[in-house]
């Protein structure tokens, strides 16, 4: 399983706030990579939370295989972008289409094996500075699971471990070359939660992404609970958006290159 993440700073604000063009990217660029996607783009515009900075958009599509989210933070001029696929694509041609259609003055770009994730990869986290984290785990599941439990868990998940839910839970199961394969979303105020299950090998990868840090040392008990895992269970936690709040305008930026016309 590849997983291509993209972390882009001063981003175009209008750009970031138009939900036709998020919801374009979601269904053109899996096409233009040749990769098969098996529902029409998700796209939540989210403007009416109570912390203005994480107002924005947060979109999803299940690939076959996998999911393609974006996450846009139109206030802070930035965004950020998962592609889970389980079969090779070209992660150059993917950072073009999404760059061509949400340009950036800066990005940063990583590309990791879910089956052996190389943490040295990743900048050391800073919470002072970095945007927030991504937990990745790999679990064998002791008992099959099905689409009911799959809905009524991610359903609850969020307000278990003190997120904010944005839409009830989107699940799909999906044929996978000789067996079938579940895939779990549901959207957050932080970002997102999800989960991928192949039957054949009984294997999930999970992951949640937030904009904001949490106390891991609740959050990751309380899934592993909830999921039937031993407390022991390795995950790996990253840092998304290194040294975000020094690569993003300020206010004062804002405010200077917005007035610039009546400078003489």
């Amino acid at each position: 399983m590849q997983h291509f993440m993209l972390d882009s700073y001063n981003s175009f604000r209008t750009r970031l706030e138009d939900v036709t063009l998020i919801y374009e990217i979601l269904q053109r660029i899996p096409y233009e990579l040749g990769v098969k996607t098996v529902m029409p783009p998700m796209v939540l515009p989210y403007f009416d939370g109570f912390v203005p900075e994480d107002c924005g958009i947060s979109a999803f599509v299940f690939l076959k295989g996998g999911h393609f989210t974006i996450h846009t933070f139109s206030f802070r001029e930035c965004y950020f972008v998962d592609f889970v696929y389980n079969e090779k694509y070209d992660h150059e041609k993917l950072i073009n289409l999404i760059t061509r259609s949400l340009p950036t003055d800066r990005f940063n770009k990583f590309v990791v094996n879910r089956d052996d994730v190389n943490e040295e990869i990743f900048p050391k986290v800073d919470k002072d500075t970095d945007f927030g984290p991504h937990v990745f785990m790999e679990t064998e599941f002791k008992k099959p699971l099905n689409m009911d439990w799959l809905f009524e868990t991610f359903d609850e998940l969020p307000e278990k471990i003190d997120m904010t839910p944005i839409m009830r839970p989107y699940v799909a199961k999906n044929v996978y070359k000789d067996g079938f394969m579940y895939s779990a979303m549901t959207m957050i105020a932080e970002s997102h939660i999800s989960l991928h299950y192949f039957d054949k090998t009984k294997k999930g990868y999970f992951d949640i992404f937030s904009c904001k840090f949490f106390d891991e040392d609740f959050v990751i008990p309380k899934i592993l609970e909830i999921f039937g895992q031993e407390p022991n269970t390795p995950y790996t936690l990253i840092s998304r958006g290194s040294k975000y709040r020094q690569y993003g305008k300020t206010t004062g930026n804002k405010l200077d290159y917005s007035r610039q016309w009546v400078v003489r």
